[in-house]
């Protein structure tokens, strides 16, 4: 391409420097410009999505429904594509109140005597109060008595939490 070297006022070019417009000829503005648009350019390619062997598509990327690598990720997109729901929003306030049961559960548990531990958390894992005799050496009766009062116990001390 040919440049005008014999540029009128109208024409002259103008680029940038420190917040002040300096004025140049065409070739300087095209040299300094010309990264600016190679990257600008780089980036609008880059947007383009790709056919099944990997080339660039020449369609109208507002109506095609390929992924394009620098389009824009929509969350019903995501749901339909892989099924995945995205999470309810988290309530803070519940979210401190569950760490403050759980942190008062803990230190209650760990005030228990070893074999009162032992019975609740063989009963949380769903053992049988039958089961459980045998681990801890006491009768069902015993066992029953037991669990019924630590969870008396625990369920009074925890219900300011609840």
């Amino acid at each position: 391409m040919a440049i005008n070297t014999k540029q009128t006022p109208a024409h002259k070019r103008h680029i940038e420097i420190d917040g002040q417009q300096i004025p140049v000829t065409e070739e300087v503005y095209r040299v300094y410009k010309r990264p600016l648009w190679v990257e600008h350019k780089r980036q609008e390619r880059e947007k383009r999505c790709r056919d099944e062997r990997g080339n660039r598509c020449t369609g109208n990327c507002s109506k095609c429904d390929k992924k394009r690598t620098g389009s824009i990720l929509s969350l019903n997109r995501l749901v339909d594509e892989t099924g995945v729901e995205p999470a309810d929003p988290v309530d803070i306030a519940e979210m401190v109140a569950d760490k403050q049961l759980l942190e008062e559960l803990y230190e209650a548990l760990n005030e228990l005597d070893p074999d009162n531990r032992k019975i609740i958390e063989l009963f949380s894992m769903g053992i049988s109060e039958r089961e459980i005799t045998a681990e801890v050496g006491l009768s069902q009766k015993a066992i029953n008595k037991r669990k019924t009062k630590l969870f008396s116990n625990l369920r009074e001390r925890l219900k300011n939490f609840i």
